[in-house]
């Protein structure tokens, strides 16, 4: 792990303020620039961060903060194109590291060489396509809410929530049944996110986190949730930056039938000529009645992904309350988060987690293959043991101790293990460990050489 870099974030927004947070939080030292004086004053009392008032845009501004002897710069303002100047501005001037989100795919498309090669940005964060991926990824697999790869899609870890035909339910987990060798990481019950022990009783609504083979993931779901119903009908609320790219990802899936429901006339019409066999809808409302009316009654998913938090947390909330199965919903602010489980929504999906996990990428050094972060605050990471590293020749057991983490998966020369507790680390295992809360510092300790 890299400690004590230098960074600089260009914006103050909620995609902003997090990556400032999380970054000073591992003792990274953060400048964090805006043009809006009252935001700026409004942060200097809230973020372990040096809050400065400014165009990060500008090449003479980011020569006097500093932008050339920084590690890393990352540009997230609400403008794409103030972020690619911005990225490379800082480039030119010597930043080690450049990051821009970049939320309109016609600037690059799918040619992330043509930014890094060309323009020198080492990388460029689609948060809404990401996102798109993300919930397509729930949709197509049964009984799950959330799915994440790693180790270069060996190992998935799915979030699945029990029905009353859970087998485990009451059972304590060492009791549990292998329909497939897996490991459960991690239980998310009342919103509170914890690592389980092998006596725990899980109970009707928990979320379980499980880790298992990719070839394995699809049978350990349907057996812990105890029921996987495959998806048949989608309708998604909002046909924008990320309703367009997930119904084009569904498309191509194949098998489904898909609605799109869109407020404005004009996006409608637009996504109605780039879709060959979904329908589109020009829909106001977000009422029972108008939802009833286009079928989300019997739909096996609902998607609210329009721009709005509170309009896709109502939208996703009267589905569930119609009868829709699976009920998902895009929060990109972060006090909207605890209503995702206030309102019994299935699952809540961030832009600004996704980008938050790309820059955490950047600055947690070569050995971090992969960062999922849980909206509850918790962390899956995927971490290369070092030769010399404190776990190296330590049981998983002891090496969770040490790490104050959970190891799910280990994947040894391509194999794929699903470790007992005297599993010993060995060097160049890529381990994929759950934290039950954000911030690897032991993490990093454990899996790092001397």
């Amino acid at each position: 792990m890299i400690d004590g870099m230098q960074v600089i974030v260009i914006g103050s927004g909620e995609v902003g303020q997090n990556i400032a947070r999380t970054l000073s939080a591992e003792r990274h030292d953060v400048t964090i620039v805006d043009r809006d004086r009252a935001r700026v004053e409004a942060l200097q009392g809230e973020l372990d961060a040096l809050v400065l008032v400014g165009n990060g845009a500008s090449p003479k501004f980011l020569r006097d903060v500093g932008a050339g002897e920084a590690d890393l710069l990352c540009a997230v303002t609400q403008s794409d194109e103030a972020n690619v100047i911005a990225a490379l501005a800082a480039r030119q001037l010597g930043a080690k590291r450049t990051v821009a989100r970049v939320r309109d795919p016609d600037y690059f498309g799918g040619d992330e060489s043509f930014s890094r090669d060309v323009l020198g940005i080492d990388f460029v964060i689609h948060p809404e396509r990401a996102t798109a991926e993300d919930l397509a990824e729930a949709i197509l697999l049964p009984g799950a809410v959330h799915v994440e790869h790693f180790a270069e899609g060996r190992v998935s870890i799915a979030e699945s929530i029990l029905t009353d035909r859970s087998p485990l339910l009451g059972q304590a987990l060492r009791e549990r049944r292998m329909v497939r060798p897996h490991t459960v990481v991690g239980i998310i019950r009342d919103g509170r996110t914890l690592a389980p022990t092998p006596g725990y009783r899980t109970k009707t609504g928990d979320r379980v986190l499980v880790a298992a083979a990719r070839g394995d993931i699809a049978a350990t779901v349907a057996y812990v949730a105890g029921r996987a119903s495959e998806v048949h009908d989608v309708v998604i609320f909002g046909a924008g930056r990320i309703g367009l790219p997930l119904a084009r990802r569904l498309e191509a899936a194949g098998g489904l039938r898909l609605t799109l429901m869109e407020r404005d006339l004009e996006r409608a019409r637009y996504v109605a000529e780039q879709l060959r066999h979904a329908t589109v809808l020009h829909e106001e409302g977000i009422g029972k009645e108008a939802l009833i009316a286009h079928g989300v009654d019997r739909a096996g998913a609902f998607v609210a992904c329009a721009g709005d938090d509170r309009a896709n947390l109502l939208a996703a909330l009267h589905a569930k309350q119609v009868g829709a199965d699976l009920c998902l919903a895009v929060v990109s602010r972060e006090e909207y988060v605890p209503l995702v489980d206030a309102l019994a929504i299935d699952a809540g999906f961030s832009p600004r987690l996704v980008t938050a996990e790309a820059i955490l990428r950047s600055v947690r050094g070569e050995r971090v293959h992969g960062v999922h972060l849980l909206l509850g605050g918790a962390e899956v990471l995927e971490v290369e043991a070092e030769p010399g590293c404190r776990a190296e020749g330590r049981s998983v057991e002891q090496t969770n101790e040490i790490a104050l983490t959970h190891v799910a998966a280990i994947v040894r020369d391509g194999e794929v293990l699903m470790p007992d507790p005297a599993e010993r680390i060995q060097p160049g295992d890529h381990v994929v460990v759950f934290s039950p809360r954000q911030g690897v510092a032991q993490v990093g300790k454990t899996f790092s050489g001397r």
